[in-house]
C-alpha cells in the first residue's frame, strides 16, 4: 500500500514539476510581447517619444544581461525551485505595477519584470537538464512551444482587449501576472517534494570554469548568437506593430500579424531541439536559422500584401529554430549541469546586452530617418551573421575537449 502511495505521489509532483516548467515558459515571453501592439495606445496616453519607449522593451534586455550571472550564485543557496518560485512571485508584481501609473512606474515595473525573466532563463534549461535528462531534447521543445504560444497570444490579444470598455491597456498589461501567480501556485505545491530531495543543483560555483569559458570560441560563438538571435525577435516584437502600420494596416491587425509571425516559432520550437538533439553536428541547421531570418526580414521590408503572412511565418520559423538551437547549445557544448548553468549564465548576460541595443537603437534609427528601411536592413546584416555563427556554435566538441586540446 506504501509503495503504491508513493508511486502515486511520485506521479503527483513530476505532474506538478512538467506543470511548472510549462507556466514558467508562458511567463518568459507574454509580459514583453504583450507591449508592442499596444504601443500606440500608451505612447500617446503619456506622450513620450520612440526613443523613450524603446526602453519598455530594452530594459528587460539590459536587467536579463546584468543579474543572467547573479542566478547560479543565488540558487546555489536556495535551490532551483525556491528560487523560481520567489522569482515567479517577483514577475507577479513586477507586472502589474507597470500599468499602474505614468511612465517611471511603467519603466519600474518593467525593471522588475525583466529580473524575474532573467531567473528564468538562466534556471529552466538547468532544470530541464536535471530532472529530465533522458528526454532534453523533448522538454525543451514542450518549453519553447509553451513560452511562444501565450507569447503569440499576448501579441494577438493585447489590442482586442485594450479597445474594450471595461479594460483598457493597462489592464491588457496586468493580465499576463495571472499566469505567474499561477506558477506561484504550482511550486507551493511542490514544496513538500523540493524540501525532500533537498536538491540545490549549483552547489559549487568556481571561478576557473567560468574564466575558461571565457577563453573558448565556442562559447563566445554561443553567446553571440545567444544574443543576436535575441536581438531580431526582440526589435520586431517592440517596433513590428508600428512598421504594419506604416504600410497601412489597423493595430488591431498589426497585433495580428505579430501574432501569426509567432505562430512560425510555435511548431519549430517544438522539432527543432527534438532534431538538433539527434544531430551529431548542429552547423547546418544553426546556419539555416539564420538564412530562414534573412528571407523572411527581405519579405517583411518589400510586401505589403496578404503574402507578407509568408514571410511572418518564415521569419518565425527562422526565430524559432535559432531561439531552440540557443537553449540546446547550453546542454550540447557540456558536460554537467553546473557547466551548462554557467555557459548559459554567460551567453544570456552578455547576449541579452547585445540584445538590449535593438529596441532603443531601431526605435531611434526610424525617427531619425523617418521610416523602417534602415532598420530592417540592420535587422537582415544582423540574421546573416547569425548563419555564420551558428557553423561554429554548431560544432560537434564539448567545451572543455576544445581547450583541454589546445592546451595539448
Amino acid at each position: 500500500m506504501n509503495l503504491i502511495s508513493t508511486k502515486k505521489q511520485k506521479r503527483y509532483y513530476t505532474f506538478l514539476l512538467i506543470a511548472a516548467i510549462l507556466v514558467i515558459a508562458a511567463t518568459l515571453r507574454s509580459p514583453i510581447t504583450s507591449v508592442g501592439p499596444l504601443i500606440p495606445f500608451f505612447r500617446e496616453e503619456l506622450g513620450v517619444p520612440n526613443s523613450m519607449i524603446g526602453l519598455v522593451n530594452t530594459l528587460p534586455l539590459l536587467a536579463f544581461g546584468i543579474f543572467s550571472p547573479l542566478v547560479p550564485k543565488i540558487s546555489s543557496k536556495f535551490g532551483m525551485e525556491i528560487t523560481l518560485l520567489f522569482a515567479m512571485g517577483l514577475l507577479t508584481i513586477g507586472v502589474f505595477i507597470r500599468a499602474l501609473n505614468d511612465l517611471p512606474v511603467l519603466l519600474f515595473g518593467t525593471v522588475l519584470m525583466g529580473m524575474a525573466i532573467a531567473f528564468g532563463n538562466v534556471l529552466m534549461p538547468g532544470l530541464i537538464k536535471s530532472t529530465f535528462p533522458y528526454q532534453i531534447g523533448l522538454m525543451t521543445g514542450f518549453y519553447s512551444v509553451s513560452m511562444n504560444v501565450f507569447g503569440a497570444l499576448a501579441s494577438g490579444i493585447s489590442v482586442p482587449i485594450a479597445t474594450l470598455p471595461a479594460f483598457g491597456w493597462r489592464s491588457a498589461m496586468q493580465l499576463w501576472s495571472i499566469i505567474s501567480l499561477i506558477a506561484v501556485i504550482i511550486l507551493v505545491l511542490r514544496l513538500p517534494a523540493i524540501r525532500s530531495a533537498k536538491k540545490k543543483v549549483f552547489v559549487k560555483i568556481q571561478n576557473q570554469p567560468s574564466k575558461r569559458l571565457f577563453k573558448s570560441k565556442i562559447a563566445w560563438a554561443v553567446t553571440l548568437f545567444m544574443g543576436l538571435q535575441s536581438f531580431i525577435p526582440y526589435s520586431l516584437f517592440t517596433w513590428l506593430p508600428d512598421i504594419f502600420l506604416s504600410k497601412g494596416y489597423s493595430e488591431s491587425e498589426a497585433g495580428w500579424l505579430v501574432a501569426i509571425y509567432q505562430v512560425g516559432l510555435i511548431p519549430t520550437t517544438f522539432i527543432a531541439p527534438i532534431i538538433a538533439a539527434r544531430m551529431k553536428s548542429q552547423r547546418l541547421i544553426g546556419c539555416i536559422s539564420g538564412l530562414l531570418f534573412l528571407f523572411g526580414l527581405i519579405g517583411v521590408w518589400l510586401v505589403s500584401s496578404h503574402l507578407i503572412v509568408v514571410f511572418l511565418i518564415l521569419t518565425g520559423i527562422g526565430a524559432g529554430t535559432t531561439f531552440s538551437l540557443a537553449m540546446m547549445f547550453f546542454v550540447l557544448r557540456t558536460n554537467t549541469v553546473e557547466e551548462s548553468s554557467q555557459l548559459s549564465g554567460m551567453a544570456q548576460s552578455f547576449g541579452y546586452l547585445i540584445a538590449a541595443m535593438g529596441p532603443l537603437l531601431l526605435g531611434t534609427i526610424a525617427e531619425v530617418t523617418g521610416g523602417w528601411t534602415v532598420p530592417l536592413a540592420i535587422l537582415m546584416v544582423v540574421a546573416l551573421c547569425i548563419a555564420f555563427l551558428g557553423t561554429i556554435a554548431g560544432k560537434d566538441q564539448k567545451i572543455y575537449m576544445e581547450e583541454a586540446k589546445g592546451e595539448e
